[in-house]
């Protein structure tokens, strides 16, 4: 997994660099990135990289690129980017030449542009691109389907897995004893070498093993043939699911071609935390009661296949369709010392009173948290939710503020147009904008999905969030503690390898020993939780640094 040079390129942030040869290999995928600084840096590429330099090399040793075609070091590389202005006026003819003949993109760079502030964009991006791709929807619920809503969306994050690295993926759950697969292709490469499912984390034929990661327990496990070290062999990454310290499934990843590159093994954590939250999704109890329209809010929220009757006749009842279209919000009082729901006929009555009342029907869910079902059709032309129907949300808070100055109502909204199948997935997603919005936008009463950026698709606990932020918020008020931060950001990146991060950040390893003390004496992280480490890591992705 990894990103093709042309879709990099079209980015806002690269819009002045430009191709100057091997435009032919614009598809090529970038699966990594390193620096040429070195004559025979290339001979240790592994391919698909995208290559930086600033032209020293080449001053230096105008032959060093011939050199690594003619011994085919270079053929295999995804692009080469070049600052212009540094150290070549122009790259040589026959350079140029070899890069176009060979279908490589050769790209010139501005130079004010620093490498770290580059691969950073190029990491992000890609980061950007897999969370938009594992925030799986569930869909609708088919009649006649005996897909319960957990195996829909374990098949479709499987699904997602295989479509975006072209791995087959596997989850085996414990209590079920079952297991699921992303298609036929994991069941086939299974069978062709033997295996069973429970090999996949405890294999019983030879094999090594080796840990990818502590944060998640990550870990591959390759076979190994005794009798003929030359016959093909497999390996498969493992990530056990635990809650409450029991493991509760295992996610697998086969890696039946080629070992996976470094953005395909950041999308399995991405993968994982998706699994891992659906499992928190499971174990969460919700109660059902009231009537009218509230109890088939209620039927919707909890619906399976075998509850389709059951919806479509209490939706009968309430003059309602299934296949109507609706914006769903969830709002929230969010004085503790109030009730919203011991207020319910003054409320209800603001509400029909309020522009907001003829668009939509609204049901308590609990004390003081409700939904709101805005009709599709009878928004404006274009269908869709405005910044005028936000404010027409405003409006009925306001006025129930006006009524009961101790309330106050905030909103989230998921902003995907769903059914009644569909409310359950859009009052979850619509309770996370809106405890992610107090946090990352404070001192707004609505929030919608789209501007509370990736943070919303990852179940990071509201405490440790706001912990997170405000802590760095706090460094951010100083120009010098940046520094600090972009020290951890790259620490974290490199597995908390202090040689490693000081080779990346061109500084002497004590400066980093340094600065992550430094950093530990200013914040509580506990570095040594992976959890905490993880989420770390992805928090940092999105700040301003």
């Amino acid at each position: 997994m990894g990103i093709a040079v042309k879709e990099l390129l079209a980015l806002e942030y690269f819009k002045d660099f430009y191709v100057g040869a091997g435009r032919g290999g614009l598809n090529k995928e970038i699966q990594g990135v390193t620096i040429l600084e070195a004559p025979d840096a290339t001979r240790w590429a592994r391919g698909k990289e995208l290559i930086l330099s600033s032209g020293y090399v080449v001053h230096q040793d105008p032959e060093c690129i011939c050199r690594a075609f003619k011994e085919g070091n270079m053929q295999g590389t995804a692009a080469m980017m070049i600052k212009r202005d540094r150290y070549l006026d122009q790259i040589p003819e026959e350079i140029a030449a070899l890069f176009e003949e060979n279908d490589i993109p050769l790209i010139s760079m501005p130079f004010s542009i620093p490498w770290m502030e580059l691969m950073s964009q190029i990491n992000t991006e890609i980061l950007n691109r897999t969370i938009r791709r594992f925030n799986i929807s569930t869909g609708k619920i088919l009649p006649g389907s005996n897909q319960t809503y957990k195996e829909q969306k374990i098949r479709r994050i499987l699904k997602a897995v295989e479509s975006e690295m072209h791995f087959p993926a596997f989850l085996y759950d414990l209590a079920e004893e079952k297991g699921y697969y992303s298609s036929p292709n994991f069941p086939q490469i299974t069978s062709a070498y033997g295996l069973t499912e429970k090999d996949f984390w405890e294999t019983s034929l030879p094999h090594t093993r080796h840990t990818l990661s502590d944060d998640v327990n990550m870990f591959r496990i390759r076979l190994i043939n005794q009798e003929d070290s030359e016959e093909p062999r497999v390996s498969w990454i493992t990530i056990p699911i635990v809650m409450n310290d029991i493991t509760q499934a295992y996610f697998v990843v086969m890696e039946d071609r080629e070992f996976l590159d470094y953005y395909d093994e950041f999308a399995i954590r991405i993968a994982f935390i998706v699994l891992q939250n659906l499992y928190e999704q499971i174990l969460a109890v919700q109660s059902v009661g009231n009537v009218g329209f509230e109890n088939l809010v209620h039927v919707a929220l909890d619906a399976d296949e075998k509850d389709t009757e059951k919806l479509v006749y209490q939706a009968n009842i309430q003059g309602i369709s299934v296949s109507d279209q609706y914006y769903f919000a969830v709002f929230q009082q969010e004085n503790p010392k109030a009730s919203a729901r011991s207020k319910r006929t003054d409320i209800l009555e603001i509400f029909q009173k309020c522009k907001l009342g003829q668009l939509s029907r609204m049901a308590f869910l609990d004390e003081n948290e409700g939904v709101l079902l805005i009709q599709k059709d009878s928004l404006k032309k274009e269908s869709k939710l405005t910044k005028d129907d936000y404010a027409l949300l405003r409006e009925f808070g306001s006025r129930v503020q006006e009524k009961f100055p101790p309330m106050k109502m905030t909103f989230g909204l998921s902003l995907k147009p769903g059914t009644l199948v569909d409310l359950r997935e859009s009052v979850e997603k619509s309770r996370r904008v809106l405890e992610m919005g107090r946090i990352i936008l404070p001192g707004r009463t609505v929030w919608e999905y789209t501007m509370l950026g990736p943070l919303t698709w990852l179940n990071i606990p509201k405490e440790e969030l706001g912990s997170l932020l405000d802590g760095y918020r706090k460094l951010l008020e100083e120009e010098k503690n940046r520094e600090l931060l972009k020290t951890l950001k790259v620490y974290l990146e490199n597995n908390m390898n202090y040689s490693t991060t000081a080779e990346k950040m061109y500084v002497h390893i004590n400066t980093i020993r340094k600065r992550i003390d430094k950093i530990n004496e200013m914040i509580t992280i506990d570095l040594k939780d992976p959890v905490s480490r993880l989420k770390n890591q992805l928090l940092l992705q999105y700040l301003a640094l």
